[in-house]
Parts: structure tokens; sequence; C-alpha cells
């Protein structure tokens, strides 16, 4: 009987032990997620991917994924629809007649409308490089395209949507660009692998530190880089020309401003003419992708800058009046690359046609090109240089567009001089005919532009996105990677047109060289 008992006592107790340990199990257990997978709130966890700021509209309130994908998909259908009726009604046609079917196989590209609202034609794959480029295919630019994963979605660097990287992803489509064939000298990446163990892969921040308003220090002491919202990351050397606490002193100023001047009445000594013109940084643009606690000033340097050498009769040509213009125009277009300080192709070509415009009315023989007449690719570019700065080169990429002049009346490659590559240039295409965008020093010519002008340019590594336009818009154009103005090699180049170009952080480097060089 005794032993009954005691059985029955240590089976409660061993009973009693199981129940606890379970309850212990349970609450140790991570929480699982609908999809099964640990909560986001443990440390190790991805952060978001950036809150789109569109223009004109406030921060929206966090949003489930799936809420964003349904109010994105909404907003591109409104958007489409408001397009293809406004495009209908301009030339008679329905929407239905204005979309060509799109071939099994075949992506659709975003659309490419210029400011007169006339839309390239043809066929093709975005993203296709072509002509020898990185040979990877990009994301697809319509909506309708397949989903491209790259590496390193999960940090935000890429903002992807519906598995694209954001990028002139989002644009309905009226007609296909044609894509036949790439070989416009244009940023595109050169094929070949990058160092996994280089500095540029080198995470210099963490990834839970990846989120709009977070400064980040890169590796080196001018790279470091503001995240944005949507993608977009800005470089912090361009915070005083953008809020407005970098204006010249009077004195300062005033001398600086006249020898300019003094340059300018020695070309038109000569019968030249001089052009100077201001490429505004990212942020001046695409200021509403900027956080919170960064307002732009009322009255910066580049207002300064531009008032002060018109009012010396200066012929000055200020980029931010086509680039916003074009901005407001089409939203969807990008004109600048998200994560690069440097502008895209898109913007180099409203301000090609900014100032070739002005430049038409001194030389009429000048030859303008609209964008009809050319072609319209996308390819991966190398152009990243903020996440180079950040040591995620190889984990993000973005893809640009590249035109090509469809005539072939181009120019040829007729000499160059070039100093040690560096940064993110030694991964810039390197084209058969010699030309590489790292080249500080280089001659084209164009034979079917007999009766055009020749062109010396002044410039820094914002003309690249230009160059490729003025080369087909002269006779002979020479392009130096300087601001020393030298009255000799400007003559010897038999130039008529000068150009002095640089961007909006760079005014100060352009001012602080010696009125001539020689």
């Amino acid at each position: 009987m005794k032993n009954r008992k005691l059985l029955t006592v240590l089976l409660l107790i061993f009973a009693f032990c199981l129940t606890a340990l379970a309850s212990c199990v349970d609450m140790n257990e991570a929480p699982e997620t609908e999809s099964g997978r640990e909560s986001d709130t443990e440390p190790d966890a991805a952060p978001e991917s950036f809150t789109v700021v569109k223009p004109g509209f406030k921060k929206p309130e966090k949003e489930t994924e799936k809420e964003t994908e349904k109010k994105t998909e909404k907003e591109t259908d409104k958007e489409t629809d408001a397009e293809d009726e406004t495009a209908a009604a301009a030339d008679g046609t329905t929407a239905q007649d204005q979309t060509a079917p799109a071939q099994p196989g075949e992506v659709t590209q975003t659309e490419d409308v210029d400011l007169s609202g006339n839309v390239s034609g043809g066929t093709g794959s975005p993203g296709s490089s072509g002509g020898g480029s990185s040979g990877s295919s990009g994301p697809s630019g319509g909506s309708q395209g397949p989903s491209t994963t790259y590496p390193g979605e999960g940090h935000g660097l890429n903002t992807v949507t519906g598995g694209r990287i954001h990028c002139y992803a989002d644009a309905p489509s009226l007609e296909y660009e044609d894509t036949s064939n790439t070989l416009s000298y244009m940023p595109m990446r050169q094929e070949g692998a990058t160092d996994p163990g280089g500095i540029y892969n080198k995470r210099q921040i963490l990834e839970s530190n990846i989120y709009p308003g977070y400064l980040a220090q890169g590796d080196q002491p001018y790279s470091t880089t503001l995240i944005g919202y949507d993608g977009f990351l800005f470089c912090a050397d361009t915070f005083g020309d953008y809020d407005g606490t970098s204006l010249y002193t009077a004195g300062r100023f005033d001398n600086l401003v006249n020898s300019m001047a003094a340059r300018n009445n020695w070309v038109e000594s000569q019968g030249k003419k001089m052009y100077i013109v201001f490429i505004p940084n990212k942020n001046s643009v695409y200021d509403d992708y900027m956080p919170e606690g960064y307002p732009m000033g009322s009255y910066r340097r580049i207002d300064q800058v531009v008032d002060a050498l018109r009012a010396k009769g200066i012929k000055v040509v200020d980029g931010r009046d086509s680039l916003i213009a074009a901005k407001n125009s089409n939203p969807a277009r990008a004109l600048y690359y998200k994560t690069d300080t440097h502008w895209n192709n898109h913007g180099g070509f409203e301000v090609y046609l900014q100032l070739m415009n002005e430049i038409k009315k001194d030389f009429p023989n000048v030859v303008v090109h609209t964008r009809q007449d050319y072609q319209i690719n996308y390819c991966e570019t190398y152009m990243k240089d903020q996440c180079w700065y950040l040591g995620y080169y190889d984990e993000t990429h973005e893809i640009g567009p590249v035109y090509t002049l469809k005539s072939g009346n181009t120019a040829r490659f007729v000499t160059s001089r070039q100093k040690d590559v560096w940064g993110q240039f030694a991964f810039c295409y390197r084209w058969p005919s010699g030309y590489s965008d790292h080249l500080y020093y280089y001659v084209w010519q164009n034979d079917y532009n007999r009766d055009a002008p020749s062109m010396y340019m002044l410039r820094d590594s914002y003309s690249v996105a230009l160059n490729g336009f003025l080369k087909d818009s002269f006779y002979k154009s020479t392009y130096d990677w300087s601001f020393a103005f030298s009255r000799s090699a400007i003559t010897s180049s038999g130039a008529d047109v000068i150009i002095i170009e640089a961007v909006e952080k760079n005014i100060q480097t352009m001012f602080a060289q010696a009125m001539f060089a020689d």
C-alpha cells in the first residue's frame, strides 16, 4: 500500500516538472511573423527599404509591405490612365492605339517623353548592355517586366519595388525605345571583376544605420554621406551650398569675378565666345528627398555667382533652370544617379539643349540634336561613388540611360592624355577607339560637321554626362579636365567656343585658379 502511494506521488511530481519545462520553452521561443521568420525586432534584422517621399507630398505614415505594394500599383494605374488620355487627346488616337503589344519574351521599357511631348520609338530589352558593356541585363524598365534580384537588396541602399531596382522603373510605357545597339560614349560599367576585399567593398557603416537622416562617414575624410529617402544618397560636402552658409565675402568675391571677366574680355578680343555652365548639386534638384532638418537656403552661393557674372556681361547657363523644369515635367525620368553624386545622361541632355540654344545665337552653324535623334538604352553604370565610400560598391547596382545617335554621323576619337586612374573610374568602360571616362584630356572631330565651330572645354567630372552630346555638335572639340585657363592651349586648339563647366560644389575650385595659366 505504501509503495503504491509513493509511486503515485512520484508520478505526480514528474508530470508537474514536464508541464513547467514546456512552459519555460514557450516563454523563450522567439515570436514568428506570418511568413515564419523571426520578428524584425531582433538586433540583426535588416532595416526596411526607404520610405518614398514624392514631390509635393508629406512623408507617409509607416505602412506594411503589402499596403505599400497595393498603393504603388494603384498610383501607377492612375498615372498611366492620365498620361494615356493626355497623349490621345494630343494626336487623336486612343491609348490602346498608342501602346504596341509586347512580343513574347519582350521586356517593356519606361517612357521617354521630352518636354515637347514627343516620344522615342523602337523595341528592345532595357538594360541589355550591347556594344561590349558590362554584359549584365538590368532590371525591367516597365511595369510588366520580370523581377530581378541583386545581392544586397536587404540593406536598403537599393530601393526595390516589385523586385526591381527603383530607378527608371515606375513610368508607364507609351512606346518602346530603340535598343538595337549601344555604341554611345556614355557612363557604362566595364566588363570584369572587382576585388571583394577592396576598400570599396568593406562596409564602413552597419546595416542598422542605413535609414533616412543618418550621416555616414566613409573611408575618406571628404566622403561623408547623408542617407536620404527612396534610396537617394547625398554628399555631405554640398551642405554649405545647399543651406546658403557658403556665401562669399564682398572683397574676395569681387576679385574672383573680375578675374573671370578678364578671361571673357580676352576671349572676345580673339573673336571667340565664352560660356560658363553650372551644374547643380543633386540636392539642389532633388531637395524633396533630403531628410528633415536640412532646409534649402533662399539665397545661396550659386545664386550669388550667377548674378555677379551676368552683371559683368558673361554668358552663364544655370543648369537648375532646365533640370528642375524637366524633373517637374516628368518626375519618373531620373536626372541623377541615386547612389552617386553625379547626374546621368537624362540630366546631361537637358542642359545640353539649354547650352546649345545659347551657343546657336552666336554660331548659327552649330549642330543641335533633339531627343528623337537618339536611341536610348538602359545599362548598368559604374557611377556609385557614395556606395564606394561606404563600402557597398558591389552590393549595389544602378541602371543609367545611354544615348546613341541613330544617324551614325558621330565624331571620331583623335587623341588623348591620361593620369592615374582613381576611385570608381577604374571600372568605367574602355571603348575600342581609346576613349574612356577617366581620361583627363582628349579631342574629338566630327567630319560630318565641317561647317560647325570648334570648341574647347575646361571641366570637372560632371562633364562626363554632357560631353557625349557636345562632340557631335561641333567640328572639333577639346576636353580638358582642369580649370587652368591656358591662352596658348585654347589658341592652338583652334576653338571658337570656350566652355567652362563646373558643378555647384566645385565653384570655389573653379574660382581658385589664377586668372591665366600662361
